[in-house]
């Protein structure tokens, strides 16, 4: 399996992601969240606060910021989970949920080329929540103008988890975004649980595919690689140490695959007459059978709080009987 650069990978996922605004409906639909966000007046805290990002950056901040710019979608819905929307000052264009997001100031896109420095400036903010390495060039602008940046950049449910407490300490909201956590790991834990179930030999293979050009899955060591098994399925790529590799046809045909999942930004790679147009696929077992699903890729690719509601969707699509 080839090794494709960091940085190329994030771009593809951000693209996929991203994408998924323009598709068409996809099944299974989503659960509703249960939690519904609290009013946002920041909890009594304790300031000044210095904290570890994910980028192994100190970052301290002397009071609850006031004003504050997110630069990925999955930390504008952690804000507004934790009750800080009204801190939020400034926004990504792709940031479309919660839909009062989409009131704020836009100051780009996603990849840092993309971002525009000079309208973070001007908004003032005493906190911008960044992603990880890819937008590194517009961390270390914003630190030369002296604005404090918290890079996010979580891989796994456990990661999503100390990402929203961090953001609950970074905004004055820390009982509220315990609440949060709570409430995902009670939602996840009745799928698991149910999940357990499923006698070893009847859990179907899993080929999750995150792009088709070049073909890229999600290694077991993701939060998608996480949900396949959480859900009671298990991963055709199980055994890759890459996050998400890229991997050739003629192997997954060779694995054969019972459930083919992917995101609805390339729903038109995904039909089955796609598919089976591929050299080879048309002899797999979850073409055969018609279990080629499509999630929605805002909810099932964004490490945020609505990662509950995917687990949930993948648990539907891999158990139908079970989850209904």
């Amino acid at each position: 399996m080839k090794r494709l650069s960091l940085s190329l990978i994030l771009t593809m996922l951000v693209t996929a992601v991203l994408l998924a605004a323009c598709a068409p409906a996809a099944t299974p639909t989503p659960v509703p969240p249960t939690a519904t966000p609290v009013p946002p007046t920041p909890t009594p805290a304790v300031f000044p606060v210095t904290l570890t990002d994910d980028l192994g950056r100190k970052v301290a901040l002397s009071a609850v910021p006031r004003r504050i710019v997110s630069l990925a979608p999955s930390n504008t819905e952690i804000l507004f989970a934790v009750g800080a929307g009204d801190q939020v000052v400034g926004v990504t264009k792709f940031c479309n949920y919660p839909p009062e997001a989409q009131t704020r100031e836009q100051v780009g896109g996603f990849v840092a080329k993309t971002i525009s420095v000079e309208k973070i400036v001007a908004l003032k903010p005493d906190l911008v929540l960044s992603a990880g390495k890819i937008q590194q060039p517009v961390i270390e602008a914003l630190e030369r103008a002296g604005i404090p940046v918290f890079a996010l950049h979580p891989k796994t449910f456990e990661g999503v988890y100390a990402s929203i407490e961090t953001v609950g300490r970074l905004t004055g909201h820390g009982a509220e975004a315990a609440r949060v956590v709570a409430q995902m790991k009670e939602r996840v834990a009745a799928v698991t649980v149910r999940a357990k179930t499923v006698p070893e030999a009847s859990r179907p293979k899993v080929f999750y595919e995150v792009w088709h050009e070049p073909l890229m899955t999600a290694g077991p060591s993701t939060f998608i690689g996480q949900m396949i098994t959480l859900a009671g399925g298990v991963n055709l790529f199980a055994d890759v140490t890459e996050e998400y590799p890229q991997v050739s046809t003629e192997e997954v045909v060779k694995r054969d695959p019972d459930v083919i999942l992917g995101p609805d930004s390339h729903g038109q790679e995904l039909t089955p007459e796609k598919i089976r147009a591929r050299p080879g696929w048309g002899n797999i077992k979850a073409v055969r059978q018609g279990r080629i699903v499509l999630m929605t890729g805002d909810i099932v690719s964004r490490p945020g709080p609505r990662l509950a509601n995917a687990l949930e969707a993948v648990a539907r699509a891999l158990h139908p009987d079970l989850f209904r």
